[in-house]
């Protein structure tokens, strides 16, 4: 089945969701790779983490180190493809509670998510379709971390229509099982 989903998503949305479906996103979505979910957990432990993060209930985390064009103080998304999400696992439940996301985006699935009880859905996103993310990402809003690096950021996108995604892990299966 194909779903259009608003974010910030509410739980009621996310039941009517099964393996398989395939969804559009639009609204708010941050990327996060390894440095920036070690960042988050760094900041939440010390009570110091930026409103921004800390209003992300029902949005998305999205694995990807975009490459970006900065001129003149701006910036601009190149190419964004997923990255393999099985380098966030030992990190990602954490940043789950600690930001109360309600979705993962990525490549490849995550042995340990804690998907029961639909507490967060694993979308799947192709690998090799980088370049046509920036028609799907409408502003930049954000960046926070720049320090970490441009791919290492993160980058908090407006998006519509973005995907398509699959379902891949939600309510305790996974179709990599």
């Amino acid at each position: 089945m194909k779903v259009n989903i608003d974010l910030p998503v509410d739980q009621k949305e996310i039941k009517n969701l099964h393996l398989g479906d395939i969804i559009y996103i639009n609204g708010i979505l941050i990327t996060a790779r390894d440095q920036a979910h070690k960042r988050i957990l760094e900041l939440y432990k010390q009570k110091k983490l930026p409103d921004s993060l800390r209003e992300l209930k029902g949005a998305a985390i999205y694995h990807c180190g975009p490459i970006i064009k900065e001129y003149s103080g701006k910036y601009e998304l190149i190419s964004g493809g997923p990255t393999t999400s099985q380098r966030m696992d030992s990190l990602e439940n954490e940043v789950i509670d600690a930001l109360g996301v309600k979705f993962i985006i990525g490549k490849g699935g995550m042995k340990n998510l804690e998907t029961k009880n639909y507490r967060v859905v694993y979308l799947s996103f192709t690998g090799g379709c980088g370049a046509i993310i920036n028609k799907k990402v409408k502003k930049i809003i954000k960046v926070e971390f720049e320090d970490l690096g441009l791919c290492e950021a993160v980058w908090y996108l407006k998006v519509e229509n973005f995907g398509p995604l699959i379902v891949s892990q939600i309510n305790g299966k996974s179709l990599y099982e």
